[in-house]
């Protein structure tokens, strides 16, 4: 289903409103979270795409917390001080609130189909809400294959 290298966040961790983006290839015990190195030359001709899951039911939340959460390439792995960093693609589940994911959305599957000639890909995902808010243990994904054939 995913290969293991192209995990950008894997689950392990509740994403929180303390929740930093990944600044290395290194897995943060932290976040859970790390960068990908596609390669010299970014995304295949083709491109990825970004998945996004939230197998948690936050209902009880409401829309009280909200989860924004995009992807982000550069060609310098540590993104913290980069200059040359572009937004790829935002992942939402309704029209209304595309880039932003509501506590009564989930739980959900969002994707975002992308291509880059950058080397290096994270996600950011931020909590809007309450210090210490939490939206659960989100896992995101790079799959080279989703949606090709049906």
């Amino acid at each position: 289903m995913f290969d293991y290298k192209l995990i950008l966040m894997d689950g392990s961790v509740v994403t929180t409103s303390a929740h930093t983006p990944a600044t290395s290839t290194t897995r943060s015990a932290t976040t859970g979270a790390a960068v990908i190195d596609l390669g010299a030359g970014g995304t295949p001709a083709g491109g990825l795409t970004g998945v996004l899951i939230c197998p948690d039911d936050l209902a009880a939340i409401a829309d009280a917390y909200t989860l924004t959460a995009y992807l982000q390439a550069s060609d310098t792995e540590d993104m913290s001080a980069a200059t040359d960093i572009e937004r790829l693609g935002s992942f939402g589940v309704a029209n209304a609130t595309t880039g932003v994911i509501l506590g009564s959305e989930t739980p959900c599957v969002a994707t975002v189909r992308f291509a880059t000639k950058k080397r290096y890909i994270r996600v950011n995902a931020t909590v809007d809400g309450a210090v210490g808010s939490a939206f659960g243990y989100i896992k995101v994904y790079l799959e080279p294959y989703t949606f090709k054939k049906l």
